[in-house]
């Protein structure tokens, strides 16, 4: 309102008025005589004392007349009033406001894009008409400042001062002039070998200071590669005030990539049982398209063991697939799951990983000890009977678990009996060494020498045998304090509250996996993990359990158990000893769960694995890519085939990395939860070069048993390749835009750019002459006019 107003005096009072354009700013001044309330007070005076005269005269004859008589006398009042004031207009020679162009001239612009259906024929024929050829990234941010003879840059010209920079490696100005613009655009080509768009635009705005920038409009695809990302160089244009205009120039379809992040199998497996690979695979830009999944011998490619076709729902996803079979043959083998992109033959659009399993064909050897012939003991022993091999090479009514039980309570008749059944513990420490794996239930210790109970300690520490405790009501474990055993429970015994064997429990318990118990491979009771976890919460028949409070330094809860609080106990937990490995399974009520055959034969296996295998140091060192870039991390792991050559130590694995300038440093490793034979470490920083990575500790024998420590290689890149990532970063650009208050437009919207750029701050660079308004001669006329006409209408009113 206030410029259309100046707007008016101007054109009604200027002789000959400048016109406002870039170049120009006009300004009007005044001069008061005195203050404001000065000129308020007389307004009001001359409409009481003109309104008191011609009310004092008769107006009853023609009161219009009196009206206009009165007006005329005001407004001449007004005049005279104006022209004191002095009015004047002041111009000023002006420079027009900066607008920035920022070019993204780096190589990732050289893209060939996926474009969406339906753009593609738009963006082309644009870029064709402009005479650039294929639509890449580089030529449609050509096509935006060439097509239609410039007629964009014409506009923007009109309005600001342009000014072009390239920005990429640096931000640099275009210094040639508007009509060698063109022909420089035209020859330029995207070289830039890194992005470094936030120290680009920082850059810019350097040299941008002190000078008025409107906005700030970028063609870019906003990836960076090295240093502060875009976003981050906008915080310095926020605190300055100027909006910053991105124009997205790429697809906005994520590019196609398929890669397989993690493949988790058990490295030993039994011949005819179920062998799973958990696979994690990623995706993006293959939304509705369907990939195939397959395992298979690496000696016997063309032989699937297994396969699974998927069909990916989004365009970014990750999946955890699931592939089966049951090995039939013994010995050790390189699996290889492979990733297939579907109706594709190109190698590159193949992906592959390899694992090395294990494959027995053994009978278990077990002892199972009890005190009395409580329902566990009756349906664990009767599945371990009847239990057969699913080996094709073993005889038909083979038995997968030799089992060998010891009830205290029994008389001696039992054992006569029943084939599996013996009267006593046995006595000497080779006898307890030929089984692979020992059950110790609700036993009452005062059956057991010291002997005895030693020679259980060192099943476990030195054969590496495998020990599951099993809570009872009236023994285990309370009556095991200062015992051998007490070494070997994963809980403390001085604060375990013994059950009361009188009280009556009808409440079931819910019991449910913890997140380490869901990614040990011999709980997951079915195929999927989503049902895993709802068998383990299903199982509602739990009706009491040892409870524990504090378990030891290094021990696991696999699953808890929840209190009528509310609180958590552990329920089922285990821990590493010596070689072996030792559980501790809180209630003796799983007899009426479901899964309660897949628990226990996948438990006993997975006890068995370290007394099973006949070491041979196989281990296997790894690390997850074979090339990085520089600064990236890498992650190193330590798998050993034999479990009973791990170190018992979470920590008890060392690596050495030998760096490309010959220089060493020592890498330690830590065990991954759940896992006895598997070791991580994360590796940060990496300079460029090769490097070589082996295993210090623990020493390690080959297969000529000499010392051969196992080694892997890696490379590093001196710098972050330019054309790494290609998909644009559409999320960083429009964070750019609304950080400061600008506005973010596709290629295809680039044309409401004019309509939404901010016209900016002329600034003064010379004060002209002013000139006076309020001696104008249209002012003189006008009073003139209104004094003639006043005394005209007066004497055709008869007034004098």
């Amino acid at each position: 309102m206030n410029d259309a107003w100046r707007q008016f005096v101007r054109w009604t009072l200027a002789d000959d008025s400048p016109a406002a354009d870039s170049t120009m700013e006009v300004t009007l001044q005044w001069a008061p005589p005195w203050a404001a309330w000065v000129t308020l007070v007389l307004v009001i005076a001359a409409i009481l004392f003109f309104g008191w005269i011609y009310h004092k005269e008769n107006i009853q004859r023609a009161i219009p007349k009196w009206a206009v008589l009165l007006i005329a006398r005001l407004t001449l009042v007004g005049i005279v009033l104006f022209m004191l004031y002095g009015l004047q207009q002041q111009p000023f020679q002006t420079d027009a406001p900066d607008l920035v162009i920022a070019v993204d001239d780096t190589e990732s612009m050289s893209h060939l894009d996926t474009f969406a259906p339906g753009d593609e024929s738009l963006i082309r024929s644009r870029v064709e008409a402009a005479n650039l050829g294929e639509p890449t990234r580089w030529n449609q941010a050509r096509t935006l400042l060439l097509e239609n003879n410039e007629s964009l840059m014409a506009k923007l010209r009109d309005r600001y001062n342009v000014r072009t920079y390239w920005m990429g490696e640096s931000g640099r100005a275009l210094t040639v002039p508007d009509d060698q613009f063109t022909d420089l655009l035209r020859s330029a080509k995207p070289e830039g070998q890194v992005s470094r768009l936030g120290t680009s635009l920082s850059q810019i705005l350097e040299q941008q200071r002190g000078r008025p920038t409107a906005a700030i409009v970028l063609l870019s695809d906003g990836v960076t590669i090295e240093g502060p990302n875009l976003s981050e160089g906008a915080q310095q244009a926020a605190l300055r005030g100027v909006p910053i205009f991105p124009i997205g120039i790429g697809s906005q379809q994520l590019s196609r990539d398929l890669h397989i992040e993690e493949v988790v199998v058990d490295p030993i497996a039994f011949v005819g049982d179920t062998l799973s690979f958990v696979i994690r695979l990623s995706a993006q830009g293959m939304e509705g398209e369907s990939v195939r999944l397959s395992v298979a011998d690496r000696e016997k490619p063309e032989l699937t063991l297994d396969e699974q076709n998927v069909t990916l729902p989004a365009a970014r996803v990750t999946r955890e697939i699931r592939l089966q079979f049951r090995p039939e043959e013994v010995g050790d083998f390189n699996y290889v799951v492979k990733a297939e992109r579907e109706g594709s033959d190109a190698e590159e659009d193949n992906i592959s990983v390899t694992r090395k399993v294990k494959v027995l064909d053994a009978t278990i050897r077990v002892l199972y000890v009890q005190a009395y012939p409580r329902f566990q003991f009756r349906f664990l022993k009767m599945l371990l009977e009847r239990q057969l091999k699913r080996s094709p090479v073993s005889g038909a009514d083979e038995k997968a678990f030799e089992l060998t039980t010891i009830l205290q309570d029994a008389d001696q008749s039992y054992a006569d009996q029943d084939e599996t059944a013996q009267v006593a513990f046995p006595g000497t420490r080779e006898e307890l060494f030929d089984y692979d794996v020992v059950i110790m239930g609700d036993v009452n210790p005062a059956f057991l020498s010291r002997e005895q109970l030693q020679n259980l300690q060192d099943f476990v520490q030195v054969k590496g045998g495998g020990l599951i405790f099993v809570g009872g009501q009236f023994y285990m474990p309370w009556d095991y304090r200062s015992t051998p055993l007490a070494a070997l429970l994963p809980f403390s015994l001085d604060d375990a509250r013994r059950s009361d064997p009188d009280q009556a429990y009808v409440q079931p318990i819910p019991v449910e996996l913890s997140d380490l118990g869901l990614n040990t491979l011999p709980l997951q009771v079915t195929q999927m993990p989503a049902d895993t976890i709802a068998a383990w919460r299903g199982m509602n028949q739990v009706y009491w359990h040892v409870p524990i409070e504090h378990l030891k330094p290094g021990a696991q809860t696999l699953a808890t158990a929840t209190r009528t609080d509310g609180s958590k106990q552990p329920f089922l937990t285990q821990q590493f000893i010596g070689r072996g490995k030792v559980m501790f399974l809180g209630s003796d009520d799983l007899w009426r769960w479901d899964y309660h055959d897949e628990f226990w034969m996948q438990t006993i296996r997975y006890l068995a694995r370290s007394s099973l295998l006949d070491s041979d140091g196989s281990v296997e060192i790894t690390v997850d890519r074979s090339n990085y870039r520089t600064g990236e991390s890498a992650t190193a792991r330590v798998r050993f085939f034999d479990e009973s050559e791990a170190p018992p130590e979470d920590d008890g694995v060392q690596l050495t990395l030998e760096k490309p300038d010959g220089r060493t440093r020592t890498i330690t490793m830590s065990r991954v939860a759940g896992n006895r034979d598997l070791f991580e470490a994360t590796i940060p920083g990496l300079t460029a070069g090769d490097h070589r990575l082996w295993i210090v500790q623990p020493l390690l024998r080959g297969d000529s048993g000499a010392t051969e420590p196992p080694s892997t290689f890696f490379s590093v890149d001196p710098i972050a390749g330019e054309m790494t990532r290609l998909d644009m970063d559409l999320s960083e650009l429009r964070q750019t835009a609304s950080s400061t208050r600008g506005q973010y437009f596709s290629f295809l919207e680039a044309d409401s750019l004019l309509e939404a750029l901010p016209r900016g701050r002329q600034v003064r660079i010379q004060t002209l002459p002013p000139e006076p308004l309020w001696n104008s001669w249209k002012l003189a006329l006008l009073f003139v006019t209104l004094l003639i006409g006043e005394w005209v209408l007066r004497k055709r009113m008869g007034l004098v």
